[in-house]
């Protein structure tokens, strides 16, 4: 009685959530320390995901790339991957972030940079993990001697935009003929030789420091009026969306004007950009990470940063863009200059991947993007109040190119055991003394609800079953169904549909 009832509410509910879950993987090189069979995680296939489980796996240090979901085996992989987010509405901008912008509205204004470039630890935010692409692949090859009858009739998951061949062929021939510039200037022309700059005298000693200056002043005050009162007045302190406003308004030439488009994946209008994203794709990854024109090809685009098994749901607010995946796009007048890949989910925006036209490096777009991100989840704020995360992907404090996260505050990692948030300022410490740490320290348990894997819903030959009727006329796969329930939780694995293929 109890299944039927879970089964006539799920029918009754269109959005399904499909895995294919296939356990610890075999150990791979490592795209943080490039160490050869270092690294080893979990990993399971959505054939769809809800917004909402989708939120609920990442709470567990889940990931996706594509519609391959993975989960580091943090007391066995070499760099220990925390789930790391930023309370977007206290998001108090620094120095060096305001200084990017600033880059970017000067750039804009006059179409030069900084003599003086803001200093940044790293090229890109994530790595593209050739690993999780080889699964993908395989995966892909896999599905395709499947009966569709499997997945309860569920929709082709490949998006029609990279059905055609013909589109294909055109676009990884493009970009094998594709000629990428590899000097990384602010100018386009060849790399001057530096002038050599005469070191100056410094500050005359004579004069009195600006300290000094100052005092004089109110000296010369207080000599005019005995009742004059110094009073210091705090600094005006500007929010991002203050920043955000002016470089928006910089317009000195529509070939100069900086547009920012969020597109859902799938739709129309992001048809019509397919192209100009695949091309600034693999540009990207040929020339910032070295890859062959095969290692970015159309394929890759699609399986890795097009294909996502979020189920779209749409918001009340008529503003709102909706749950699910996006490209945020950023126009250059009519040119693509950096897409980042997101997923608009219940309570956060998820970052999945950035790229950008190496052209315009010199525009910091790792962390302009980011701070764009940030400013998207306050103004999603405004039409759904529980939305106040910015989730930055992982934190690999093992890797430098990674520890710029921790400046993007306030931030909290996941602790890998009991799935509790804590500042990362006190976690810090614990992982410079360790690389895998656990941060919540308490006796508290995970409430398992007495809800045991004989009540997992079981999808097998087209038929919706609990896995205590599948253990009668199939394999009993006990073990792995245990392990799967660990990683998901007892509030998930209620939610998901373990699909088993004979």
């Amino acid at each position: 009685m109890l299944f039927s009832s879970r089964l006539s509410t799920m029918q009754r509910n269109s959005a399904k959530s499909i895995i294919f879950y296939n356990g610890p993987t075999d150990k791979s090189s490592c795209g943080y320390c490039k160490k050869d069979k270092s690294s080893c995680s979990n990993g399971l296939w959505a054939s769809s995901l809800t917004v909402e489980a989708y939120q609920d796996m990442i709470d567990r240090g889940w990931r996706r790339a594509g519609k391959y979901c993975y989960k580091s085996i943090m007391d066995k992989t070499c760099c220990p991957l925390y789930t790391i987010r930023c309370e977007a509405l206290k998001f108090e901008m620094s120095k060096s972030q305001k200084k990017v912008i600033r880059r970017v509205t000067t750039f804009l204004k006059n179409g030069e940079c900084e003599k003086n470039p803001v200093h940044t630890e790293q090229a890109e935010r994530e790595p593209f993990m050739k690993c999780e692409v080889e699964n993908i692949q395989n995966h892909d090859d896999k599905m395709k001697i499947m009966n569709t009858d499997y997945l309860l009739n569920e929709e082709q998951s490949t998006s029609d935009i990279g059905s055609s061949n013909d589109t294909l062929e055109i676009i990884n021939e493009e970009v094998s003929k594709m000629d990428v510039p590899l000097n990384l200037n602010c100018n386009s022309e060849a790399q001057k030789v530096p002038k050599k700059v005469k070191p100056g005298k410094g500050a005359d000693p004579n004069l009195p420091s600006s300290k000094k200056k100052k005092f004089l002043r109110i000296q010369k005050k207080l000599a005019k009026d005995p009742n004059f009162v110094y009073t210091i007045s705090p600094p005006e302190i500007k929010l991002l969306e203050e920043y955000i406003a002016e470089n928006d308004s910089v317009c000195t030439g529509e070939d100069k004007k900086l547009r920012v488009t969020l597109v859902k994946t799938g739709t129309e209008a992001f048809s019509q950009t397919f192209i100009a994203g695949a091309t600034l794709f693999a540009k990207y990854q040929i020339t910032v990470h070295n890859d062959t024109p095969d290692d970015c090809n159309t394929e890759q685009y699609l399986s890795f940063l097009v294909d996502s098994p979020l189920k779209e749901e749409k918001s009340n607010h008529p503003h709102h863009p909706g749950y699910g995946s996006f490209h945020q796009q950023y126009w250059l007048g009519d040119k693509l200059i950096a897409v980042g890949v997101i997923d608009i989910l219940p309570k956060c925006v998820s970052s999945v991947y950035l790229f950008y036209d190496p052209d315009y490096h010199h525009m910091v777009l790792g962390t302009y993007s980011s701070l764009r991100e940030i400013h998207l989840v306050r103004e999603l704020h405004k039409m759904s109040p529980n939305l106040k995360y910015y989730y930055m992907g992982f934190y690999i404090h093992s890797c430098p190119k990674m520890r710029y996260k921790a400046k993007i505050r306030p931030s909290y990692l996941l602790c890998p055991q009991k799935y509790t948030w804590h500042a990362i300022e006190k976690c810090i410490p614990k992982l410079d003394n360790k690389s895998y740490s656990i941060f919540d320290e308490s006796d508290d348990t995970e409430d398992n609800d007495n809800f045991t894997i004989d009540h997992i819903l079981v999808l097998y030959r087209g038929a919706l079953m609990p896995y205590s009727t599948y253990k009668i006329i199939g394999h009993n796969q006990d073990e792995q169904i245990k392990e799967y329930k660990i990683l998901i939780g007892p509030k998930l694995v209620r939610k998901l549909i373990y699909c088993i293929m004979d």
